[in-house]
């Protein structure tokens, strides 16, 4: 990944805080993302997804914790990967409150265990910390970053 993407990564999340910031990730392929595509519209709170999230337990019961994406702002940022010549190889969000390892609830919403989700720790502003994880079956498996 090159060095400038994960600058620009840390940088959304940072500029996001006190909030959550989350997005969809495009490149080349898997190994190699090239855009951020940051997305604002969060369905956590409906009616459909926040008792899912409060379902987790005490922690899910802060309404600012998780996020969903709406099929329209997917749509739009797929399209603007397509005309970039772009795949969508991944998924990012920010821990505001935790280590850069994915929660239950980041397994438990990954349907797809192709894309790599890109976790943010924004726990301690002067010192973020960045992790990859590949989410599937229940579980995850970090995958180590090689800046470029």
């Amino acid at each position: 990944m090159r060095t400038s993407l994960l600058d620009e990564l840390v940088r959304l999340c940072l500029e996001a805080l006190p909030h959550k910031s989350f997005g969809l990730v495009g490149g080349e392929d898997l190994y190699h993302p090239t855009s951020l595509y940051p997305c604002f519209t969060n369905l956590r709170n409906t009616p459909e997804w926040k008792p899912v999230f409060e379902s987790y337990g005490e922690f899910y019961q802060d309404p600012d914790l998780g996020f969903v994406i709406s099929a329209p702002e997917v749509k739009t940022v797929q399209e603007a990967m397509d005309a970039r010549h772009e795949s969508f190889v991944g998924v990012f969000h920010s821990h505001r409150y935790l280590c850069a390892n994915p929660t239950v609830i980041d397994v438990a919403l990954s349907t797809d265990p192709g894309p790599f989700s890109y976790i943010v720790s924004v726990a301690n502003p002067a010192k973020p910390e960045i992790g990859v994880f590949r989410l599937s079956g229940g579980g995850y498996q970090a995958i180590t970053i090689a800046e470029y």
